[in-house]
């Protein structure tokens, strides 16, 4: 059971920082907005996570 959970924390941990530089939608130039917004929130839930702890 543990080594399930780490090799599911490992595949998650890869996919998040693997997604964490992708703004672009496709190969072109073109920006997506939606891949933006996730981002702008993802990084505000983050940066609140100190004061909870």
């Amino acid at each position: 059971m543990i080594t399930f959970l780490v090799l599911l924390a490992l595949i998650v941990g890869f996919a998040v920082v693997i997604a964490q530089g992708c703004g672009h939608f496709g190969s072109s130039n073109i920006v997506d907005r939606d891949v933006q917004r996730q981002q702008a929130e993802l990084s505000a839930m983050f940066g609140r996570m100190p004061h909870h702890r």
